[in-house]
């Protein structure tokens, strides 16, 4: 599903970006060079592609994500996988990516998108629920990206942070309540969903979907899903009736539907292609830790995963440590193709959800244990398993009704290869696999990113009354609001 692109320049999206925490942010407001008003479809892809490859990088100045499970490891460089967060500042430049490069050009975006005109084909009537329809997709990806925000650090700026009533910017914007959040966005998800209309398109080239808003509505529902097993452990009767009606609603249940931006071989390429294969870098490897549990699992994965190490054998390197490079297995060629899509929603990780709603007793359409094997079998098929091979795993590894939260939280961990920011959801909501500290971690394994020294020394008010309210204090191994020991 190839979509033409268009991608502004670092210079134009500059002019249109609302960032909440930079003090010389209004020597960016105008620019004689560039339009003071910016097509929204333009603005869209470039928000997709932003936010995309910020979710799917394996750069260790923006993405650690993957270390945060210890599915992979690193060679020279081990400060990321012992999560020294103040070295690279990958919590900065989340932080920063979101609200400059999704958050604030979205924002943009439904004003710039009032005063477009729409085909005059179409009646009216039709003209303004087509605009309706754009203006969701922005919504859509807005929420997602506040969604993202707060599941990271917890309190985050909100009502201030883009801009104040009258237009103009709030430098160091007040830290909203999470929860308070999450609430507000739960009702956006509402009204975004009753302003669909599935019978009319949306953006044309549009590159998640190429305008079609069935699709989209999926997407709002695969949210409200997330969030509702979120709240599981904070409020499971909320979180019961969010989960139950994304489904009834409609959610992803195909490959068709995957939520994945289709990157090129030319301009924009695969970020995990950049990182492993253009830059000729020996960073990573698979973790010990993750290759010793599929092998002592049989899991037929093992080889679609990984490459045989020199002795023969599959072996990951040790988590945390030094390693060489030549002396263990490698990642696969599969995920770092150049124009491999960056996956945000998937068929494999919705049917782990299912089995994890199930497994919490809510009503999705099928027993924990039969949606726990439509799950693994999804995740298996697509790495091109033989059927036969997982017939003989799954009767090897049953769900296990008795301890549901280890059955699917490993198998969840082991479906997420690549996928740092599900499994992270995965492992915080089910609290397995059960895993060690890294050798030289100062507070224990990440269960949120500490707030930015960006923030920290532009915005050190707000950020220390947000840090106050944290049990344990802004350090990574404290918990968000739904994270629940």
């Amino acid at each position: 599903m190839k979509k033409i692109i268009k991608i502004l320049g670092i210079a134009s999206l500059a002019l249109i970006t609302f960032t909440s925490c930079e003090s010389d942010i209004t020597t960016l407001n105008v620019d004689p060079k560039n339009p003071n008003v910016v097509p929204t479809e333009n603005l869209l892809s470039t928000v997709s592609y932003y936010l995309t490859s910020a979710h799917v990088s394996a750069s260790v100045n923006e993405n650690i994500t993957r270390f945060f499970t210890q599915q992979w490891t690193e060679t020279t460089y081990t400060s990321e996988t012992n999560y020294y967060f103040d070295q690279r500042n990958q919590n900065q430049f989340f932080f920063n990516n979101t609200y400059r490069e999704v958050l604030g050009p979205l924002a943009k975006a439904k004003v710039f998108l009032e005063t477009e005109k729409e085909d005059v084909s179409y009646s009216i009537s039709d003209q303004n629920k087509i605009k309706a329809n754009k203006k969701a997709v922005l919504e859509i990806l807005s929420i997602y990206g506040w969604m993202s925000l707060v599941d990271t650090f917890g309190d985050v700026p909100y009502s201030q942070a883009l801009k104040t009533e009258t237009g103009s910017i709030v430098l160091q914007p007040s830290y909203d309540d999470a929860q308070t959040i999450y609430n507000d966005l739960l009702n956006r998800l509402t009204a975004v969903n009753a302003s669909i209309s599935t019978n009319l398109p949306g953006y044309g080239k549009d590159p998640f979907y190429g305008g079609n808003m069935s699709q989209w509505l999926k997407i709002s529902n695969t949210i409200k899903l997330q969030m509702g097993l979120n709240l599981a452990d904070t409020d499971n009767a909320k979180a019961k009736n969010l989960v139950e009606s994304a489904v009834s609603g409609g959610i992803i249940s195909s490959e068709n539907d995957n939520f994945q931006f289709v990157f090129d071989n030319a301009l924009f390429p695969n970020p995990v292609y950049l990182n492993l294969v253009a830059n000729g870098r020996n960073d990573f490897l698979p973790s010990n830790i993750y290759v010793n549990f599929m092998k002592a699992n049989n899991d037929p994965r093992v080889p679609k995963y990984f490459t045989l190490a020199p002795d023969g054998t599959y072996k990951g390197g040790i988590y945390g440590l030094l390693n060489t490079y030549a002396n263990f297995s490698k990642i696969t060629d599969k995920i770092k193709g150049a124009t491999v899509p960056g996956q945000i929603f998937d068929v494999v990780s919705v049917k782990f959800m299912l089995a994890e709603a199930a497994g919490r007793g809510y009503s999705v359409g099928g027993s924990a244990a039969q949606l726990y094997e439509e799950a693994i079998t999804a995740s298996m098929e697509d790495w091109d398993v033989a059927a036969s091979d997982i017939t003989v795993f799954l009767a090897a590894h049953p769900y296990n009704a008795g301890n549901w939260k280890k059955s699917i939280g490993e198998a969840a961990w082991i479906a997420m290869y690549n996928r740092g920011f599900e499994a992270w959801y995965f492992w915080r909501r089910l609290d397995y696999p059960i895993l060690n500290n890294a050798p030289t971690s100062e507070f224990g394994l990440v269960r949120r990113m500490p707030y930015p020294i960006g923030e920290k020394n532009n915005n050190s008010t707000n950020v220390s009354n947000a840090s106050a309210k944290i049990t344990g204090g802004d350090i990574y191994s404290s918990r968000v609001f739904w994270d629940k020991n």
